[in-house]
């Protein structure tokens, strides 16, 4: 059997099909027991939103990234885990990538995730000199604004450590900035 969609919450609900987007999308435009058929039919039928689709129809991803150089070292967590507070008060995911110190790797990833056209790249790089990093904002759509976020730490092993943020119309830049100065990690 397959998934129930959008049509089916409808019918039960006795609605429009734009009627179940605007109480998916834009809930206060929707009158209270209108809104509540409407989850109840969602309840009803386990519908789940389709995600790909949503991506596919506005052309913005919920999906930001934190390609990280090294799990295990406490920097690395500290910057995960305030961005992930930052994503999450912006209505947005985090997914984590470990480059494991590779460029190879690193570049992988880094094509996955545009693939994917995640609204941002949080990335600790593995040369910050990469040509790639610096063309990540040239690939952004044209009508997307960027902006970017650096915490940088220093270690006797390794002069300078610098993570930045580029990322496509990301609305938790400000808060990742924040949240990532409160970790420790300055900027």
């Amino acid at each position: 059997m397959a998934a129930p969609g959008i049509k089916d919450v409808a019918t039960r609900a006795g609605v429009s099909v734009g009627t179940v987007s605007n109480v998916l999308n834009r809930p206060q435009l929707v009158s209270e027991g209108t809104r509540q058929r409407v989850v109840d039919a969602i309840a009803a039928l386990g519908f789940v939103r389709n995600e790909s689709a949503r991506h596919l129809r506005n052309g913005l991803s919920r999906t930001l990234a934190y390609l990280l150089l090294d799990p295990r070292n406490p920097f690395f967590t500290d910057v995960a885990r305030g961005a992930e507070d930052a994503a999450r008060a912006a209505g947005l995911a985090l997914f984590l990538c470990n480059s494991e110190e590779d460029p190879a790797r690193e570049a992988e990833y880094l094509d996955v995730l545009l693939e994917q056209r995640v609204r941002g790249v949080l990335i600790t790089p593995v040369e910050r000199s990469a040509e790639r990093l610096r063309t990540m904002t040239q690939l952004a759509p044209p009508d997307s604004p960027s902006s970017s976020a650096t915490a940088r730490r220093t270690r006797p092993a390794r002069p300078s450590t610098s993570t930045s943020c580029s990322s496509n119309a990301c609305a938790g830049s400000s808060s990742l900035r924040s949240s990532t100065a409160r970790t420790g990690s300055g900027r």
